[in-house]
């Protein structure tokens, strides 16, 4: 009978440390997880603004050329009647 509490007794703090280990390494892989989204988040701020930016620039530019083609109509327009 003392055998097998001797045995439990040795086998607690081993399963304590295992558990505090297991505990351990999950927290330091939700911290890594945590930190890469934040990257990810970051980045795709980044990306988004920069197409953003890039759709206005493009429309300004069409916008432009509308004008211009419409100057160009009317001035034809002008011409042939």
């Amino acid at each position: 009978m003392t055998d097998s509490y001797i045995s439990l007794l040795i086998q607690i703090p081993l399963v304590g440390i295992f558990v505090w280990f297991s505990l351990r390494l999950i927290s330091i892989f939700m911290a890594s997880l945590e930190k890469r989204d934040e990257q990810w988040r970051v980045f795709l701020e980044e990306q988004r603004q920069s197409s953003q930016d890039a759709i206005a620039h493009m429309a300004g530019r069409f916008a432009d050329e509308i004008k211009a083609l419409g100057k160009e109509v009317a001035e034809i327009k002008g011409k042939i009647g």
